[in-house]
């Protein structure tokens, strides 16, 4: 039997560095996000999130790009304002929990972050680089939020 090493998560989402966060547009999966990730760690994400989700967002202290249905396509005002802010705010890490949004994936790969995270997105390629494979017994969202605690495992 072939022993094969451990997968050690990427330290640049327990360690406190900028991650650019792109929470999904379902209220109860973002919501489960965000009461896993610790507080302390909401100093460090810039959330991009649907303007459906503001509500969610206003008891927190979390830094959010909003945007909506409408004008957030390739070369429009608000996706030129979104790509701004994510290639200004310089994060080492993007996490990308899905669904598939090409314009998102998009602002994921031109961040310049060196780890480009989601979940069985192999055929996202070069868009996202680190493919996890969610688990049976936890949930994509709570498993995500958990990395973002040194030394927790999902």
């Amino acid at each position: 039997m072939k022993k094969t090493k451990a997968f050690s998560f990427p330290e640049c989402l327990q360690s406190q560095e900028k991650v650019v966060f792109f929470m999904p547009e379902d209220k109860e999966i973002a919501k489960i996000i965000l009461s896993e990730l610790p507080e302390e760690s909401l100093k460090k994400i810039l959330f991009i999130a649907h303007g459906d989700l503001e509500i969610l967002f206003s008891t927190t202290k979390a830094q959010v790009s909003y945007y909506t249905d409408e004008g957030c396509r390739y070369g429009e005002t608000l996706f030129d304002k979104l790509e701004y802010q994510v290639k200004t705010y310089a994060p080492v890490a993007c996490v990308y929990p899905g669904p598939y949004k090409p314009q998102f994936l998009y602002l994921a790969l031109i961040s310049g972050a060196a780890c480009r995270v989601g979940f069985d997105c192999a055929k996202e390629f070069p868009f996202l680089n680190v493919s996890l494979h969610p688990l049976k017994t936890i949930s994509p969202a709570r498993m995500m939020a958990r990395y973002f605690i040194k030394g927790k495992k999902g």
